[in-house]
């Protein structure tokens, strides 16, 4: 049976309303193998985040599990569950989990690793204390495993988030010589985000 649009206005007021929250989180498991049911659950989920993030809020461990979960299919989900819902975190719940998000940019799945390079910039934004926790990652993704071809593309992520918080960061030479990197690179997109983030940034560049 499918799952139930959620509206946008409705909110979680009854108990067993989030116990029905729990069972959404627990689709994303990667022991769920149906795959339609697991991309609407994570649109629900998604939507809540975004519209009402205090009635996931409380459910944060069970979606930072998901972060160690088996698979790609639990992981992608929680990655963007957790950036949805930073900026709404008043309890620096984020900054526990970070390690655990952070540690995906190595992630086995380059999809996941991708998507971790280019929500960071957001996390920033919502958490700016931990910007240089962040760049010194992002400025590493060099040590991660992944083939070059797809290094070269894990980096134009990294540019992008680079641009979203740029003037904020003590460490523009880095960025800056990172990114002037990516336009000799094998990527195609790595190569358009670099000469997007010098023309977009050029005044805080020269």
């Amino acid at each position: 049976m499918p799952l139930k649009k959620a509206k946008p206005s409705s909110r979680l007021r009854r108990p067993h309303e989030a116990d029905r929250v729990a069972i959404l989180l627990e689709a994303l498991c990667a022991a769920n193998k149906d795959i339609q049911k697991r991309e609407r659950t994570f649109q629900e989920l998604m939507r809540m985040a975004e519209d009402h993030p205090d009635d996931l809020l409380p459910h944060w461990r069970q979606i930072a599990g998901l972060l160690k979960g088996g698979n790609a299919f639990s992981r992608y989900p929680a990655v963007f569950l957790i950036a949805a819902l930073v900026p709404a975190d008043k309890g620096r719940r984020f900054e526990r989990t970070f390690p655990d998000f952070i540690a995906l940019l190595d992630d086995e799945n380059i999809s996941v690793a991708a998507h971790v390079a280019a929500l960071s910039g957001k996390i920033v934004r919502a958490v700016p204390r931990l910007e240089n926790r962040v760049t010194r990652r992002l400025l590493k993704v060099e040590s991660t495993h992944f083939h070059k071809s797809r290094k070269d593309l894990l980096r134009a992520y990294v540019v992008e988030a680079f641009s979203e918080y740029f003037p904020r960061t003590k460490s523009k030479k880095a960025i800056v010589a990172f990114v002037k990197n990516q336009l000799a690179s094998g990527s195609p997109k790595a190569r358009r985000a670099a000469k997007n983030f010098l023309a977009k940034w050029a005044p805080e560049v020269s």
